[in-house]
């Protein structure tokens, strides 16, 4: 049904963007609190909508944006991800040197470049999506003005994402002149009707997927990841291991759904992204071993991440996806959470020689972080383990043998350096005094919501399958 009701969503995210900036501007108040209060009113009169729309279908612009089942599900995770972010951002702002009222501003304008990404048919009005999410993570990644490693956070992103964003516009260029059209599905129905591929068009759908390579931090695209999540601010290193990565793959389930149904004799693309996921999952959990600082590790588990998720995509599973997605929601800012609640005013503690001891001194950061590792490592009975389990038994029934077995394999390297965490924390004793500031309800409250999370989802996954099946039955194809 073509209705305004389809811009509804992303316009109340633009205007509350728009107000927070000029609060900031007019209001100029030491405390920014009041600015994340305003945003999170926002974003939940957002997901009332979002509840409120699920049985309709909305589209504008022609059909180039639709408000489906799909959109409206990556929509919410969007909306908690930030929501998370915003409840963890409101004391480290002004304990960090980052007490900026455009924090939340920025956080509210990559968000509607997500939203634009994941509900746009269109490769061109996905772009602007993109550079939308990609400007304001630029800006986010340096907002410690003073610290050198975040300036070189932010112009690495910078550099790196421009170049990413060029070959994405070229694969574009290419796929437009070999079908005419810039949307996804004039684009695949070429692929359908065309006997023989052409070159111009194998090689722009490879280009594209270069440029939402560098987004979703996948090998050999993964170089910015460990660099720009140490420098940036610790709540936006969660924001950018989960928002970027979920619209990434949110894109390519749309194109590739579609694809491997139409074209399930193309080979190149398939061993492209064949290759891709395997080094993915070997070289981010191998690096991973040998890194000390905690922000590092979780770059590097992200990537290894990024690697099973592309094990779903070449399975052809959407459900699995989905529910690997919303996991590793959970989990990851659970675990970025408690690092984050170890900080006091003007320090983080992000080495593992600082987690000496933590786990008796303060019990319940402690018991938490455990549980979020070891749903990240994928043990039962945690949303980790179910969400290998399901991408894993998907690959196996598409005949992936080997890429599952390599999967099982990276897998079990990642356990060395997720419990070596936990050995630190509970196993060596400290060798320096820490002292944190857990005057902090609103992170703390981040920690119960991601641990009830990962094990609701890991015990009693069935109602959030039953939701993901509607939004992945519910596409056209």
């Amino acid at each position: 049904m073509n209705s305004l009701f389809a811009l509804l969503p992303l316009v109340i995210i633009v205007i509350a963007s728009l107000l927070v900036l000029l609060l900031e501007v007019f209001l100029k108040k030491e405390n920014k609190n009041y600015l994340g209060f305003i945003s999170l009113f926002f974003l939940i009169v957002c997901a009332i909508l979002y509840f409120r729309f699920w049985n309709e279908e909305f589209s504008y612009f022609k059909g180039s944006l639709v408000l489906d089942k799909l959109s409206l599900f990556f929509f919410f995770i969007f909306a908690v991800a930030v929501s998370f972010v915003i409840l963890l951002s409101m004391k480290y702002i002004s304990l960090q040197d980052a007490n900026h009222g455009e924090f939340y501003a920025l956080l509210l304008f990559a968000l509607s470049g997500m939203m634009i990404m994941v509900s746009s048919s269109s490769l061109v009005i996905i772009f602007l999506g993109l550079e939308v999410l990609s400007i304001s993570s630029y800006a986010l990644a340096g907002l410690k003005r003073k610290d050198k490693k975040s300036s070189e956070a932010a112009i690495k992103y910078f550099l790196l994402g421009s170049f990413a964003s060029g070959f994405f516009v070229y694969g574009l260029a290419l796929l437009y002149g070999a079908s005419h059209s810039t949307d996804i599905s004039g684009i695949l129905d070429y692929f359908r009707s065309s006997p023989e591929l052409s070159l111009m068009a194998t090689i722009g759908l490879g280009l594209v997927i270069i440029g939402f390579g560098f987004k979703i931090a996948v090998v050999p695209f993964h170089m910015w990841t460990p660099d720009v999540y140490e420098g940036a601010p610790t709540p936006i290193t969660a924001f950018f291991s989960i928002g970027p990565k979920a619209v990434g793959f949110a894109v390519l389930l749309r194109i590739f759904l579609y694809y491997w149904r139409i074209t399930p004799e193309s080979q190149a693309i398939f061993w492209l992204l064949w290759i891709i996921s395997v080094l993915t999952m070997l070289v981010g959990n191998l690096i991973a071993l040998r890194q000390t600082n905690l922000k590092r590790i979780l770059a590097y588990s992200s990537i290894a991440h990024a690697g099973y998720l592309m094990v779903a995509i070449l399975a052809r599973d959407g459900s699995s996806l989905l529910f690997y997605l919303a996991a590793y929601l959970f989990m990851n800012l659970g675990a970025f959470a408690a690092v984050i609640a170890l900080s006091k005013k003007g320090k983080e503690y992000l080495e593992l020689d600082d987690y000496a001891g933590v786990g008796f001194k303060y019990p319940w950061i402690g018991a938490t972080f455990t549980i979020f590792l070891l749903s990240l490592a994928g043990f039962p009975p945690t949303a980790g383990f179910l969400a290998k389990f399901y991408v894993f038994s998907a690959a196996v029934r598409e005949g992936l043998v080997p890429l599952v077995i390599i999967g099982v394999l990276a897998s079990l390297i990642s356990v060395f350096y997720y419990l070596r965490i936990v050995v630190y924390m509970y196993m060596r004793e400290p060798s320096r005094e820490i002292a944190i500031h857990l005057e902090n309800p609103a992170l703390f409250l981040v920690i119960f919501l991601c641990l009830y999370g990962v094990l609701q989802l890991g015990i009693f996954p069935g109602n959030i399958l039953l939701i993901i099946r509607e939004a992945i039955n519910a596409l056209p194809f």
